[in-house]
């Protein structure tokens, strides 16, 4: 299975699709932060999305609290809190964990873990937030920002792939004991990954538009 993975498109409509017409895929995975809050941009960017294939996302820290609740939207199968299954079984975890931003989605530690318990164990972990202590959550100040909650779960479930977004300055690819971990940075810059799953071997490709 081919994945095309793109997070905090943030509204970036054009550049998603022009990423999306230059490559190849079965899934296509968005990570959340669709737009800044509108709902109506985050319909057209899944709208864009759904055009190229089927599509899983979870929303981001910055979409709008009304999409925790849809189960489909565009066309789109939003995975928060939920678990689909796409040859592999996806998990998913919205939002983002908790800042000084107060952001519009932020989520205590004590409901993330509640979350990601109900969904047992998954194949991929598509999630907002990285997990904490990583290659994937540090920010410009040095000071790891992500999820303690999100590690916590990898630790236990071990999944075969964790997908996230959320910290802009830290795409990259790392690994949680079996589990291989991939933030592709911001598609509002032009950046996503491609990643190959193939009979439990995980090849993701960081990617750039140009």
């Amino acid at each position: 299975m081919r994945l095309f993975l793109a997070s905090d498109i943030h509204g970036s409509v054009v550049k998603l699709k022009s990423a999306l017409e230059s490559e190849r895929f079965d899934l296509i995975v968005l990570a959340g932060d669709l737009s800044n809050g509108p709902v109506s941009r985050a319909r057209e960017v899944l709208r864009t999305a759904r055009s190229f294939g089927p599509v899983l996302f979870v929303p981001g820290n910055m979409d709008s609290p009304e999409l925790l609740g849809v189960k489909e939207m565009e066309g789109c199968e939003n995975l928060h809190g939920r678990v689909i299954s796409r040859e592999f079984r996806f998990g998913g975890l919205g939002g983002g964990n908790l800042s000084p931003f107060n952001t519009p989605i932020e989520l205590s530690e004590g409901e993330i873990e509640a979350i990601l318990s109900r969904l047992g164990d998954v194949d991929v972990l598509v999630s907002h937030p990285p997990p904490k202590g990583t290659k994937l959550d540090v920010i410009r100040t040095g000071a790891h920002v992500g999820s303690d909650g999100v590690r916590r779960y990898l630790e236990e479930r071990q999944p075969i792939l964790c997908v996230c977004g959320h910290i802009h300055e830290s795409p990259g690819i790392d690994h949680l004991g079996r589990t291989v971990l991939v933030n592709p940075g911001p598609m509002m810059i032009g950046r996503y990954a491609i990643i190959e799953i193939r009979e439990r071997e995980i090849l993701p490709q960081l990617k750039m538009l140009h």
